[in-house]
């Protein structure tokens, strides 16, 4: 090619290795070799002291002609955006601690005995179990889920307000439940758009056309949509509130469905709520998920600030 220019919206998604494969790319060498650009660059820069700042400065002037940049907020006129931070204390319930040591216990006996998928079984469950324990005990009440009892006084809110809201998971059995608490306390008959939702007109509504009916609704509505699906190449502007109730292991991804609502034609301020249950003894899945997140969101920022291996931080969770 006489021509090649990298397009992403996260140039360092986890390392700097992301960045030294776009510029193997579109200038071979300039980065020098993998092995070479780990000695010069990455150990210094993402070690916990970062001691060296003339090495980061470095490779900031080294890549900066070849970067153009574009924000948002650079080229459209945008309300504010607002992340709701008093929703990420929510105390964790009795049912959950139980559930929670029973996991706990059960790791442990299957790491001992040498499963290899032990790991990622125990942190799938104790994500769910921050997010729906009634799954694991459907007789309990909502109370024992104090996400949801979080999530019932915030739509009473926003409510108030006769506003929208978008509520953002990909676990199906997560959207059937919220789609038939929502029925039961506001009377809603949700519509969820996910996996399942038609992308062709030849099968009846798409995708598109059920947010635009959710749109076209009056007054206080919530639209449930799976983070996966439907991250990117919708418009949402009509509603304000946007409600991570699972988080998506990419940062990225999460952005991208939080900006299905702020967008061009977006004439209200919009809050971005992470609900995040927490115990005072321990620290829960999703705190240490938050934190996670927050440190690859940084890193893609600026997509040179230090930063510790991700997989360390990946293997603390459980």
């Amino acid at each position: 090619a006489d021509l090649k220019i990298a397009c992403t919206g996260t140039p360092v998604e986890n390392s700097l290795v992301d960045l030294w494969c776009l510029f193997d790319f579109i200038q071979e060498n300039l980065l020098g070799s993998l092995s070479d650009f780990n000695k010069q660059y990455r150990k210094a820069i993402e070690s916990p002291e970062n001691s060296d700042g003339q090495i980061l400065e470095q490779l900031r002037n080294l890549i900066a002609p070849q970067v153009l940049r574009r924000m948002k907020h650079d080229v459209a006129e945008l309300p504010a955006k607002h992340e709701v931070n008093d929703c990420k204390n929510i105390n964790i319930s009795v049912l959950q601690r139980r559930l929670y040591a029973r996991i706990a216990n059960d790791f442990k006996q299957m790491s001992e005995q040498g499963n290899k998928g032990a790991m990622l079984g125990a942190l799938h469950s104790m994500r769910m179990i921050c997010a729906h324990p009634l799954q694991f005990e459907p007789n309990a009440s909502i109370q024992d889920s104090p996400k949801i009892d979080w999530l019932i006084k915030t739509l009473e809110q926003i409510k108030a307000k006769n506003e929208k809201v978008i509520i953002f998971t990909e676990f199906r059995e997560i959207q059937v439940f919220l789609k038939r608490i929502l029925l039961e306390r506001f009377g809603l008959n949700i519509t969820t758009v996910n996996g399942d939702s038609n992308t062709s007109s030849k099968k009846g509504l798409t995708r598109q056309n059920l947010i635009d009916k959710f749109q076209q609704t009056d007054g206080f509505n919530a639209i449930i949509l799976s983070t996966v699906a439907v991250g990117f190449g919708v418009n949402i502007q009509k509603a304000n509130h946007v409600i991570h109730f699972t988080r998506s292991w990419n940062p990225a991804k999460e952005d991208q469905a939080t900006d299905r609502a702020y967008r061009i034609g977006q004439d209200k301020e919009v809050f971005v709520y992470y609900p995040s249950v927490i115990a005072q003894d321990f620290e829960t899945f999703e705190i240490k998920l938050d934190r996670l997140l927050s440190s690859k969101r940084s890193l893609a920022d600026d997509m040179l600030k230090p930063n510790n291996e991700i997989t360390q931080e990946l293997m603390k969770l459980v």
